[in-house]
């Protein structure tokens, strides 16, 4: 499934909106609420129903009915980062959108290009967006796949917070148009965040698996859902192997032709320790 956004990118402000606002008002986005979720939001009611699904596909709210209500992740975030501007809190919004196949184009992009891509125009990224949801018979046309990832593309922005993560730079050509285009960086993650999208991919594509190829997890775009070679991941992993604090849920074993990644306790306790020890320990700083 696409990520229905209507060509909106998301906000510091819609999150930091969401997680007070939802705990006191769990019906916020219930259409007998629309004109008080246009004021908490500062958005017409095309954008609520984008931010909504941005908050959705990202893991910090879930539905039911006319009642949407904070996850875990989400509760996290709101008690541990009320003015939602610590990079913590955006990388595991980025992570579970990229983990979240219901996010294309985002995950799409995400699992398409590496950190060496070549400077690419919007409408190149949409034309090899769009053969991708053919393949993958998501059933959307081009033109709605370019809607989608208008919004998706305004995070990319300066001040958007991909952008802010280090993932993307931007530029505006030369030329009569003066189109934007766009490229891949390499980014230097710490090691807690490698840790925890390793868990997080394991989690989604392989739920039971123990021991998973690098592969395999590889294949799903982990590294470059980090802004990440596939050797530095392995690297990263090599050290996560020996490290007293995070061998704990990760071991890679290296052997011939094949390297694999061993999770030694349950993705789901894994993933809400390590979402914890990342805002207890600071360690992840912004680009």
């Amino acid at each position: 499934m696409p990520l229905k956004n209507d060509s909106f990118g998301f906000s510091r402000y819609w999150m930091l909106a969401a997680c007070k606002q939802l705990p006191l008002q769990p019906d916020l986005f219930s259409s007998k609420k629309m004109e008080s979720a246009r004021k908490v939001f500062l958005a017409g009611s095309n954008q609520l129903t984008a931010i909504k699904n941005w908050l959705r596909v990202g893991g910090i709210t879930e539905s039911r009915g006319s009642t949407t209500t904070l996850t875990e992740l989400g509760q996290l975030i709101a008690a541990q980062d009320a003015r939602a501007e610590i990079a913590w809190t955006w990388w595991l919004f980025h992570l579970h959108l990229c983990a979240n196949p219901d996010s294309f184009p985002y995950s799409g992009f995400f699992e398409l290009y590496d950190h060496d891509m070549r400077w690419k125009s919007v409408d190149d990224v949409v034309g090899e967006l769009a053969k991708i949801a053919d393949d993958k018979q998501l059933n959307i046309s081009k033109d709605t796949v370019g809607t989608y990832f208008a919004g998706v593309a305004q995070s990319f922005q300066a001040g958007g917070f991909v952008h802010e993560l280090g993932l993307i730079e931007e530029r505006t050509s030369g030329d009569s148009r003066g189109s934007r285009r766009m490229r891949r960086r390499l980014t230097r993650p710490d090691d807690l965040l490698v840790a925890y999208t390793t868990i997080l991919f394991q989690h989604q594509y392989f739920p039971g698996q123990s021991t998973v190829e690098a592969r395999a997890l590889l294949g799903k775009g982990l590294a470059r859902a980090l802004g990440l070679r596939e050797s530095d991941v392995r690297e990263c992993l090599s050290r996560i192997t020996t490290n007293k604090d995070l061998s704990q849920y990760v071991q890679y074993r290296q052997q011939v032709n094949q390297d694999s990644v061993q999770f030694l306790r349950a993705a789901d306790a894994s993933l809400k320790e390590i979402r914890f020890r990342g805002y207890q320990s600071q360690a992840v700083k912004w680009q």
